[in-house]
């Protein structure tokens, strides 16, 4: 008799039991899996604790470098869609590793910012393969500047100025202990006349170095091409002597240089050979003295120089017989 009132109670509200159970039986389902889905994501690596003194030189099996990570997640369709990867990053504490070559195993409790209820189901790639090296900071690095084409005809390059002319290159020790000079974006001087001056940026010579300063100010000296012009008996003049003079030689050959456009134009009536007394030079004595050139007008050929004479010195004898004026 007990155990027919036992089984009775038991199936006693039998269809809201069996309702309860369809009920929770779905919702089960819905949250275990059935409703699960699947994503991939890109993430990127962040790293902890890296010592100032040592630098990653790479991440890769080959040597390259591995910046973004993905991540499979499984999670509700719900979170899958919503699910910002922005948020989302790798971070490796490296503050225990030293100089050298280290692999790292990628886990789930690396990933940062995943959404509750969201599973890391894999990880590509599983591995790092971390090299480690010794920061090094290297100065007094040669500015080589790039120039691309030439001037306009007639005209040349005259002086190149980079400021500052060498810079100090910060990166790992494999890449900066063996650079002598390194090279700025390239200028273009092609058909140009006149100077120009620029803010060029130093191409680093690896993309873990840093340049120190990243830009130089560049200044390029542009003038007319110069040429060299010979003239034969060119007369010596001697100034400020009241007494009669011998001259010897009497006439020198002079090779002057300065622009083209000065140079074509220039003549042999253009050009003296002075000798300039102070007055109180001792008489009846050969005196060595050493002539200079002058360009008459001065307006017309400010640029016309002295290349040389066909000799450095002349030898001047002063009388004591005053001249009659």
């Amino acid at each position: 008799m007990n155990k027919l009132k036992s089984f009775k109670k038991r199936f006693r509200n039998i269809e809201l039991k069996l309702i309860s159970l369809t009920i929770a039986t779905i919702l089960w389902i819905m949250v275990t899996g059935k409703d699960y889905r699947y994503g991939d994501f890109s993430i990127p690596l962040e790293y902890k604790g890296l010592p100032e003194n040592l630098i990653i030189v790479s991440t890769g099996a080959d040597n390259s470098e591995i910046k973004d990570v993905t991540v499979r997640i499984r999670a509700s369709e719900t979170i899958i869609k919503t699910l910002n990867e922005s948020y989302m990053f790798m971070r490796i504490d490296v503050s225990a590793l030293g100089e050298g070559h280290r692999t790292i195993r990628l886990n789930e409790d690396m990933v940062m910012g995943k959404p509750p209820g969201a599973e890391i189901t894999d990880i590509f790639p599983t591995s790092l393969e971390l090299n480690i090296e010794s920061m090094l900071i290297k100065s007094s690095v040669v500015v080589n500047t790039e120039i691309l084409g030439k001037p306009a005809e007639n005209f040349e390059i005259s002086q190149i100025v980079c400021d500052p002319p060498a810079v100090s290159l910060k990166g790992p020790k494999s890449a900066v202990e063996k650079v002598e000079k390194v090279s700025t974006t390239s200028v273009k001087v092609e058909g140009l006349s006149s100077g120009i001056r620029q803010d060029l940026h130093i191409v680093p010579p690896n993309p873990r170095v840093t340049v120190i300063p990243e830009n130089v100010n560049l200044s390029i000296q542009i003038r007319e091409k110069f040429i060299i012009q010979a003239f034969r008996d060119i007369r010596v003049t001697l100034r400020n002597t009241e007494y009669t003079t011998r001259v010897n030689p009497r006439t020198l050959s002079v090779w002057v240089q300065g622009p083209i456009s000065q140079i074509q134009k220039i003549t042999a009536r253009n050009i003296k050979a002075i000798i300039e007394l102070k007055g109180d030079e001792p008489k009846r004595k050969d005196l060595k003295m050493e002539p200079q050139l002058e360009c008459s007008p001065r307006d017309s050929f400010p640029d016309v120089k002295l290349e040389h004479f066909s000799q450095n010195y002349v030898n001047v004898y002063l009388t004591d017989t005053k001249i009659i004026k």
